[in-house]
Protein backbone atom coordinates (compact mmCIF):
# COMPACT_ATOMS: atom_id res chain seq x y z
CA UNK A 1 0.00 0.00 0.00
CA UNK A 2 2.78 2.38 0.98
CA UNK A 3 4.72 1.48 -2.14
CA UNK A 4 1.72 2.25 -4.36
CA UNK A 5 1.25 5.72 -2.75
CA UNK A 6 4.94 6.38 -3.34
CA UNK A 7 4.65 5.40 -7.02
CA UNK A 8 1.56 7.60 -7.50
CA UNK A 9 3.34 10.60 -5.97
CA UNK A 10 6.50 9.96 -7.97
CA UNK A 11 4.48 9.65 -11.19
CA UNK A 12 2.64 12.89 -10.44
CA UNK A 13 5.92 14.68 -9.74
CA UNK A 14 7.55 13.44 -12.94
CA UNK A 15 4.46 14.29 -14.99
CA UNK A 16 4.43 17.83 -13.58
CA UNK A 17 8.15 18.31 -14.17
CA UNK A 18 7.80 17.13 -17.74
CA UNK A 19 5.28 19.84 -18.59
CA UNK A 20 6.56 22.70 -16.46
CA UNK A 21 10.26 22.57 -17.27
CA UNK A 22 11.31 23.81 -20.69
CA UNK A 23 13.42 21.52 -22.84
CA UNK A 24 17.17 22.01 -22.66
CA UNK A 25 17.29 23.32 -26.23
CA UNK A 26 15.09 26.37 -25.55
CA UNK A 27 16.81 29.55 -26.77
CA UNK A 28 16.48 32.58 -24.53
CA UNK A 29 16.99 36.21 -25.54
CA UNK A 30 20.43 36.14 -23.94
CA UNK A 31 21.39 33.10 -26.05
CA UNK A 32 20.26 34.41 -29.43
CA UNK A 33 23.00 35.26 -31.89
CA UNK A 34 23.66 38.98 -32.44
CA UNK A 35 22.16 40.72 -35.45
CA UNK A 36 24.36 40.84 -38.50
CA UNK A 37 24.28 41.85 -42.15
CA UNK A 38 21.58 39.92 -44.00
CA UNK A 39 19.25 39.61 -41.00
CA UNK A 40 15.75 41.04 -41.22
CA UNK A 41 15.25 44.03 -38.93
CA UNK A 42 13.41 43.17 -35.71
CA UNK A 43 9.91 44.62 -35.53
CA UNK A 44 9.45 47.37 -32.93
CA UNK A 45 7.09 50.22 -32.14
CA UNK A 46 8.27 53.38 -30.38
CA UNK A 47 6.95 56.90 -29.91
CA UNK A 48 8.49 59.87 -31.65
CA UNK A 49 8.88 63.31 -30.07
CA UNK A 50 5.31 64.22 -31.10
CA UNK A 51 3.92 61.17 -29.30
CA UNK A 52 3.03 59.30 -32.51
CA UNK A 53 3.70 55.57 -32.66
CA UNK A 54 6.34 54.66 -35.24
CA UNK A 55 6.43 51.04 -36.33
CA UNK A 56 9.76 49.91 -37.66
CA UNK A 57 10.47 48.59 -40.22
CA UNK A 58 6.81 48.58 -41.41
CA UNK A 59 6.49 52.38 -41.70
CA UNK A 60 9.75 52.58 -43.65
CA UNK A 61 9.43 49.90 -46.34
CA UNK A 62 10.80 51.22 -49.61
CA UNK A 63 13.30 53.52 -47.88
CA UNK A 64 16.96 53.15 -47.03
CA UNK A 65 17.16 53.72 -43.28
CA UNK A 66 19.99 54.84 -41.04
CA UNK A 67 19.03 53.59 -37.58
CA UNK A 68 21.19 55.51 -35.11
CA UNK A 69 21.21 54.60 -31.39
CA UNK A 70 22.42 57.43 -29.17
CA UNK A 71 22.20 59.12 -25.78
CA UNK A 72 22.70 62.75 -24.76
CA UNK A 73 25.57 61.96 -22.39
CA UNK A 74 27.58 60.35 -25.20
CA UNK A 75 29.83 62.98 -26.81
CA UNK A 76 30.49 60.83 -29.91
CA UNK A 77 26.75 60.40 -30.35
CA UNK A 78 26.11 64.14 -30.19
CA UNK A 79 28.96 64.84 -32.62
CA UNK A 80 27.38 62.56 -35.24
CA UNK A 81 23.95 64.21 -35.23
CA UNK A 82 24.87 67.22 -37.44
CA UNK A 83 26.66 64.96 -39.95
CA UNK A 84 23.58 62.76 -40.13
CA UNK A 85 21.53 65.90 -40.81
CA UNK A 86 23.65 66.75 -43.85
CA UNK A 87 23.14 63.22 -45.22
CA UNK A 88 19.41 63.44 -44.58
CA UNK A 89 19.04 66.86 -46.20
CA UNK A 90 20.96 65.77 -49.28
CA UNK A 91 19.41 62.32 -49.84
CA UNK A 92 15.92 62.24 -48.30
CA UNK A 93 14.42 63.02 -51.71
CA UNK A 94 16.01 59.83 -53.03
CA UNK A 95 14.52 57.64 -50.30
CA UNK A 96 16.81 58.04 -47.28
CA UNK A 97 15.25 58.10 -43.81
CA UNK A 98 17.07 58.53 -40.52
CA UNK A 99 15.72 57.30 -37.20
CA UNK A 100 17.71 58.49 -34.21
CA UNK A 101 16.77 56.25 -31.30
CA UNK A 102 17.47 57.85 -27.94
CA UNK A 103 18.11 55.28 -25.26
CA UNK A 104 16.71 55.77 -21.79
CA UNK A 105 16.22 59.54 -21.62
CA UNK A 106 13.09 61.56 -20.93
CA UNK A 107 11.27 63.28 -23.76
CA UNK A 108 11.94 66.83 -22.50
CA UNK A 109 15.69 66.20 -22.37
CA UNK A 110 15.73 64.73 -25.89
CA UNK A 111 13.62 67.62 -27.25
CA UNK A 112 16.05 70.16 -25.80
CA UNK A 113 19.03 68.35 -27.36
CA UNK A 114 17.34 68.05 -30.75
CA UNK A 115 16.50 71.78 -30.76
CA UNK A 116 20.09 72.67 -29.88
CA UNK A 117 21.39 70.74 -32.89
CA UNK A 118 18.74 71.94 -35.34
CA UNK A 119 18.23 68.50 -36.88
CA UNK A 120 15.09 67.59 -38.81
CA UNK A 121 15.00 63.81 -39.08
CA UNK A 122 12.91 61.53 -36.86
CA UNK A 123 13.81 60.95 -33.22
CA UNK A 124 12.39 58.00 -31.30
CA UNK A 125 12.25 57.44 -27.54
CA UNK A 126 13.44 54.06 -26.29
CA UNK A 127 12.87 54.84 -22.62
CA UNK A 128 12.73 51.20 -21.47
CA UNK A 129 15.65 50.25 -23.79
CA UNK A 130 13.58 47.52 -25.44
CA UNK A 131 14.58 48.45 -29.00
CA UNK A 132 18.23 48.69 -27.97
CA UNK A 133 17.99 45.13 -26.62
CA UNK A 134 16.31 43.86 -29.80
CA UNK A 135 19.07 45.43 -31.89
CA UNK A 136 21.92 44.19 -29.68
CA UNK A 137 23.18 47.66 -28.79
CA UNK A 138 26.20 47.13 -26.54
CA UNK A 139 28.02 50.42 -27.16
CA UNK A 140 27.04 53.95 -28.11
CA UNK A 141 26.74 55.14 -30.70
CA UNK A 142 25.59 52.14 -32.72
CA UNK A 143 24.34 52.67 -36.26
CA UNK A 144 22.60 50.27 -38.62
CA UNK A 145 22.11 50.76 -42.34
CA UNK A 146 18.96 49.00 -43.50
CA UNK A 147 17.86 48.47 -47.09
CA UNK A 148 14.49 49.20 -48.71
CA UNK A 149 13.21 45.72 -47.81
CA UNK A 150 14.02 46.03 -44.10
CA UNK A 151 17.18 43.91 -44.24
CA UNK A 152 20.24 44.95 -42.23
CA UNK A 153 23.17 45.62 -44.56
CA UNK A 154 25.76 47.24 -42.27
CA UNK A 155 26.36 47.81 -38.56
CA UNK A 156 28.73 50.44 -37.18
CA UNK A 157 29.80 50.09 -33.54
CA UNK A 158 31.07 53.32 -32.03
CA UNK A 159 31.46 56.43 -34.13
CA UNK A 160 30.47 55.85 -37.73
CA UNK A 161 32.80 57.14 -40.44
CA UNK A 162 30.38 59.53 -42.18
CA UNK A 163 32.21 59.32 -45.53
CA UNK A 164 31.96 55.53 -45.49
CA UNK A 165 28.33 55.73 -44.34
CA UNK A 166 27.54 58.15 -47.20
CA UNK A 167 29.17 55.80 -49.75
CA UNK A 168 27.18 52.86 -48.46
CA UNK A 169 23.96 54.88 -48.46
CA UNK A 170 24.60 55.93 -52.07
CA UNK A 171 25.17 52.32 -53.11
CA UNK A 172 21.71 51.45 -51.76
CA UNK A 173 19.67 54.41 -53.04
Amino acid sequence: MMQSKFLVRLSALLFTALFLCPPASTVTAADKPPLRAGDVSPIVALRDLNGAVVRFPANYRGKVVILHFWKGGCSSCREELPGMESLYTKYRGQGLAILAVNIGQRRDIVERLVRSFGVSYTFLLDIDKEMAKRYDVVALPTTYLIDRSGVIRYRFLGSANLDLLRKRVLSML
